[in-house]
């Protein structure tokens, strides 16, 4: 009971202190950009469903888990994306659950480049659930589910070719006046990464990952994939902070969360796909380990020619 509870405290701790600085952390956000930028959808004309899994700090009882379910398109219009994002986060006895829809207009600005707008309006739950930390006659923990419902939204900008991409974003745009230690302060996104040809069977896709809320260093992930026939990405993700934008305070070492993540996605037929991550903490907390597993379907959007689904995306 002691354990349980300590693990409790724990995993609760960690998330106030992490998760109300940054946004939630994915390993696989490399192969279903949504996930931070509004802008991407629809970015592919073709209708996707994607899934993921993330189970962080694997044997401490209530680690972190995240539910994630995506599916978007243009089914009307290949100018105007449409999508869905809803995402159940838990950690000990503290969850929360968002829901966005996702709207992003595209306009073709070059031969083959779209620069497309994005904005998501969504509800975010917040829920402590007392009972989970075992003490009663305790004012400052609730008896029972304690929930909380505000609304909030995302932008992004996002451009691409067969062969580039580079993207901004924000999220939890709206700050409320009384706000909670669980809420999300508002975080900004660079990404960009290029394809690169080593001959017919073999690309390489470098990319980076700035996030940044300026009140704390800023995340900064290193990414280098290699795609083999087309089919296997097979690479790795470094993840780190720097001070850009901010002076750190002596406790450099709270917010310097480095990791490694090994990375993989098999493209099984046209339109399934899997994909596996392995995230191996380089710090003080390198006894943790983090495993995260997608699924991915696409089909053609029936407006258009099911042959276009055909050819390969990168991004």
């Amino acid at each position: 009971m002691k354990m349980k509870l300590f693990y409790t405290l724990l995993a609760c701790l960690l998330t106030f202190g992490a998760s109300a600085q940054q946004n939630l952390q994915y390993s696989q956000y490399i192969f279903n950009g949504m996930a931070i930028n509004p802008a991407y959808t629809g970015s592919k004309n073709t209708i996707n469903l994607n899934a993921f899994y993330r189970y962080q700090w694997t044997g401490v009882e209530g680690a972190p888990t995240i539910k994630s379910f995506t599916v978007d398109g243009a089914p009307t219009h290949e100018q105007l994306g449409l999508g869905l994002e809803l995402t159940q986060y838990k950690a000990g006895a503290y969850s929360k659950f968002s829901a966005y829809a996702n709207a992003a207009a595209k306009l073709p600005v070059s031969e083959d480049g779209v620069l497309s707008l994005g904005v998501a309006a969504g509800l975010v739950q917040h829920t402590i659930d007392g009972t989970q930390f075992g003490i009663s006659n305790d004012p400052s923990i609730p008896p029972g589910k304690d929930n909380t419902i505000k609304p909030n939204v995302k932008l992004g900008l996002y451009y691409h070719t067969q062969r580039f991409y580079a993207g901004v974003s924000t999220s939890e745009l709206v700050q409320y006046e009384e706000q909670m230690q669980i809420d999300q302060e508002t975080n900004f996104y660079f990404t960009s990464g290029y394809v690169f040809d080593l001959g017919t069977f073999v690309k390489v896709k470098p990319s980076v990952l700035l996030k940044d809320n300026f009140k704390a260093p800023t995340s900064i992930d290193l990414n280098t994939f290699v795609l083999l026939d087309d089919k296997l990405w097979l690479g790795g993700s470094y993840r780190t902070s720097a001070n850009i934008f901010y002076d750190s305070p002596a406790d450099m070492a709270l917010y310097k969360r480095t990791a490694f993540a090994f990375i993989a996605e098999l493209q099984v037929q046209k339109t399934l796909r899997i994909g596996y991550a392995y995230d191996k903490m380089l710090n003080d907390m390198r006894g943790f380990h983090t495993h995260e597993v997608s699924v991915g379907y696409n089909f053609a959007n029936p407006r258009k020619e099911a042959s276009k689904i055909i050819s390969p995306q990168y991004f």
